[in-house]
């Protein structure tokens, strides 16, 4: 058998660090919140994918605990917590906030994460009980830190609901579970995984916070005025590149031929129409109908700054929280594996469209069915689904379905730039301005997803050769 011969470690760091780079600069630029980070979470798992050489089956699986584990730290608010940076007196208070919710958000990320990389060495039972576990932490910790406000990140003058105490006692529920449920081989994934991504998110989002910083300091007529793209870029750096060195550290415990042979068995292809009716009755539930019923309740309940007993609201709160959602995806993906790239990419590129849509038709609110907002949605996801289902059948899979992701959501990005009136407003700018300022976000999208795109088609031709030997 032909020994194949990994990435060096400076591509393992820098392959993940410029695809997080790019996945976090699109997620600030077309659509917040945990369903944006769907997208960095998406293109990390599917980068690391590639430089392990993962089998196909097994990497489509890694990719959707890639969107669930990195979308989770969406459902923390920040953005008060970085308008704390533009005060000097709160400065310091503001970078503790941002360090510890970007620490929290690699840390759980980090850990559900792996969970995918040992997909196969879990039973369906010990990953939905860490779950459940992961939505009780949830609870505990926002009832016992967040609600109280006993630490907090924002503005006690304009309060906001905060959560990242729920995600880290959550996380802390998930890693004492993992040490004593399985095998030591596998939690040293899980363990090095949650490690370097708390370090990677804790600089990340604490360091990429004093561009907002010096933004604040300098006149107003200065040339660069995105720092907050500045911040979010600093942020997928660091955090993609932390998840590339651990997958570096776990290389040769990850082996492919490994992962193939302890794989659980997986059925022959199932006709595209039954990939394409799951993924709608997923997206259907996720996007529309629990979220639809859920929120009104969740947004109707007032914010309290003391502790109260655990009532009907909260598990309101809680079904409507991201965490229940990827739980969903989970599942369908352990009941229907080979739907797991349309659940990873699908539903990540849908919600893109949507965010598109809402830019587009901003007077409605609500992604109806029978609407033509709801028309356009359907048909964009359809052709990305369809296409997933042709390029997931060649053998060499991953590199066309990381192109896709890439392409599809970069071509969003541009459409809501196109869509802007301000796009044809350059008159009286220089080109320094152009290039430093008004395109400065496009022009890092764009080379970074050449990048991106350049090391998945060598990284496939070298692993092609070497198939063909």
């Amino acid at each position: 058998m032909i020994k194949i011969e990994k990435p060096s470690s400076l591509l393992f760091i820098a392959f993940p660090a410029i695809t997080m780079l790019l996945g976090w600069g699109l997620r600030g630029y077309i659509g917040g919140g945990p369903f944006g980070a769907m997208i960095p979470g998406a293109m990390v798992a599917l980068s690391i994918s590639i430089l392990l050489n993962l089998q196909p089956t097994v990497a489509s699986i890694f990719v959707v605990f890639g969107v669930v584990g990195i979308g989770l730290g969406g459902e923390m608010t920040y953005g008060q917590t970085l308008g704390l940076l533009r005060n000097p007196d709160t400065l310091w208070w503001g970078t503790l906030g941002t360090t510890v919710k970007g620490a929290v958000w690699g840390l759980l990320g980090g850990i559900i994460l792996a969970v995918g990389l040992i997909y196969n060495r879990l039973s369906k039972r010990t990953i939905i009980l860490a779950f459940l576990l992961l939505l009780v932490g949830m609870l505990l910790g926002f009832k016992l830190i967040n609600q109280p406000m006993i630490i907090y990140f924002s503005d006690p003058l304009k309060p906001r609901s905060e959560s990242w105490g729920a995600l880290l006692v959550g996380a802390i529920a998930l890693l004492i579970f993992f040490k004593y449920k399985i095998e030591s081989a596998g939690f040293k994934i899980i363990y090095r995984f949650a490690f370097w991504g708390l370090i990677g998110g804790g600089l990340g989002f604490g360091l990429g916070g004093f561009w907002m910083v010096l933004g604040s300091n300098l006149p107003k007529e200065f040339i660069f005025q995105n720092w907050w793209k500045a911040m979010e870029f600093t942020f997928g750096l660091l955090l993609g590149a932390a998840f590339g060195y651990a997958a570096w550290c776990s290389r040769n415990e990850i082996e492919p031929e490994k992962v193939i042979r302890s794989s659980k068995i997986i059925p022959g292809p199932k006709p595209v129409i039954q990939e394409l009716a799951v993924t709608l009755i997923v997206g259907l539930l996720i996007f529309w109908l629990l979220s639809s019923w859920l929120d009104p309740i969740v947004d109707a309940v007032p914010i309290v700054r003391e502790f109260t007993w655990i009532g009907f609201p909260d598990f309101a709160k809680l079904l409507s929280n991201y965490a229940f959602y990827g739980l969903i995806m989970i599942v369908a993906v352990m009941r229907f594996p080979l739907v797991a790239w349309q659940i990873a990419i699908t539903l990540t590129f849908c919600h893109t469209a949507m965010d598109l849509m809402s830019d587009i038709f901003q007077d409605s609110t609500i992604n109806t069915p029978f609407s033509i907002r709801f028309a356009l949605i359907f048909v964009m996801s359809l052709l990305v689904s369809l296409l997933i289902a042709i390029f997931e059948r060649f053998k060499n899979s991953l590199h066309p379905l990381f192109l896709l992701l890439i392409w599809s959501t970069f071509i969003v990005a541009f459409l809501r730039l196109a869509y802007s009136s301000e796009i044809l407003n350059v008159s009286g700018l220089s080109i320094c301005a152009l290039i430093c300022d008004k395109f400065f976000v496009h022009i890092i999208f764009l080379l970074s997803a050449v990048y991106a795109s350049w090391i998945s088609f060598q990284i496939g031709k070298k692993q092609l050769r070497i198939n063909m030997k």
